[in-house]
């Protein structure tokens, strides 16, 4: 894992960099703050590469992927968007309602598969995650579907975001 990529996956794990936000209320029981999902997969080269994404309950989300430019990092960043801000807010609900299928952690394990998905919750009091293969979270009868389907919708809405943005 770089550091640039290390750099903003630690800040997103990190459910104090929202507590500066007045009045910010977390999602469901466990007070959800921050849903994402992380895998690695490999490049052309046979090397694993991670990929992150995020969403905060103020309906902002990013991005990023490790790549071989000279930052060593990729994304997108997505704030003060109505598409972004629904599907973030999507992935959050789903997130917290899923918090007591998951494992409690003190930190988010590094993804060192390929074919695997993390799927994570971050509340107010503690981090939640479960690993699947990517296989199993695509089934529509695993109760982790849901979850993982609003993820792809939160990519989607980067992609949807992109364009408008470029139409302007």
């Amino acid at each position: 894992m770089n550091k640039a990529y290390q750099n903003m996956r630690s800040f997103w794990l990190d459910a104090n960099n929202l507590k500066d936000k007045r009045e910010l209320k977390g999602v469901g029981k466990d007070g959800i703050l921050t849903a994402g999902l992380e895998h690695c997969m490999k490049d052309n080269n046979g090397n694993l590469k991670n990929i992150f994404l995020a969403a905060s309950v103020l309906g902002n989300a990013s991005l990023y992927f490790e790549n071989n430019s000279p930052s060593g990092i990729g994304g997108m960043i997505g704030e003060n968007n109505e598409i972004i801000k629904k599907a973030s807010l999507n992935f959050i609900n789903a997130a917290a309602e899923m918090t007591d299928k998951m494992m409690p952690v003190s930190a988010l394990p590094e993804p060192k598969e390929p074919m695997k998905v993390s799927l994570f919750a971050i509340g107010e009091k503690q981090t939640f995650y479960i690993e699947l293969e990517e296989l199993a979270a695509r089934n529509t009868q695993n109760p982790f579907y849901k979850f993982y389907a609003y993820s792809q919708q939160l990519i989607s809405a980067f992609r949807q975001s992109q364009e408008a943005a470029s139409k302007k």
